[in-house]
């Protein structure tokens, strides 16, 4: 039987969060009749983040330690690479979107090339919401996106996206953004190589212990979104 799903989970620094999550995770994808891997990348963790994955028992968890922090687009380059499912999917790993996510994402990739998690479209729902300024700040970040990308897509940071093997292979294998503006790259490939791609309303829960600061954030996802379209006109993307 063929591997049908990878899960790729970056995890920088996680290590209150991901044993539990983890096993939330197992206790759900043991009651497949399908084949899986749990592929953990450690995106140069400082804390026990990769110990505790390395101590749980499951021959299905893979981890993949980067030497230092990276980035997690630098994270998800190096799972999506190594994954061997014929369905690959990644989660953020504080389960933001629940992984009962993952049923509907398999069907739906049977029928499109990538499937994104959307907060913004008919049927999602926000269970906790982020602070006013940062739900703005994503719309404007979104809008900006949408303007530079020229891309129609209403959510690109949500994250929860699901690939075939094929188009993860050609989307991540030319990726080149480490950090913030990672999501653009990703859906601004898969625009631009013609692949089928479908926004699904998604339940989410903001995360309350945020480690992001929000005005680093801004300058440098606005220099990567440039880089972008500068990768482009150099043809570093063909």
């Amino acid at each position: 039987m063929s591997l049908k799903l990878s899960l790729i989970i970056p995890a920088y620094n996680e290590e209150k969060l991901i044993g539990a999550n983890l096993s939330k995770i197992l206790s759900f994808l043991d009651k497949k009749t399908y084949q899986w891997e749990v592929v953990v990348v450690d995106d140069g963790s400082s804390d026990a983040t990769g110990k505790i994955v390395e101590g749980l028992t499951s021959v299905k968890i893979r981890l993949i330690k980067l030497g230092k922090n990276q980035g997690k687009g630098a994270a998800l380059k190096a799972g999506f690479m190594a994954a061997r499912g014929d369905f690959q999917i990644f989660s953020d790993a504080d389960l933001s979107v629940g992984v009962e996510m993952l049923d509907p994402f398999l069907q739906e990739l049977k029928r499109s090339d990538v499937v994104i998690a959307s907060r913004r479209v008919k049927g999602s729902k926000i269970q906790i919401h982020q602070s006013w300024l940062r739900e703005n700040m994503g719309r404007v970040f979104t809008l900006l996106t949408q303007l530079l990308m020229g891309s129609k897509v209403s959510d690109f940071t949500c994250g929860f996206k699901g690939f075939t093997k094929g188009a993860a292979g050609n989307i991540f294998g030319k990726s080149l953004i480490s950090r913030w503006a990672y999501d653009a790259e990703i859906i601004f490939l898969a625009e631009k190589l013609g692949y089928k791609i479908r926004q699904y309303p998604v339940s989410w829960t903001n995360r309350k212990d945020t480690r992001v600061r929000l005005g680093k954030v801004i300058f440098e996802s606005l220099a990567d979104l440039i880089k972008i379209r500068l990768f482009e006109l150099k043809g570093r993307y063909d």
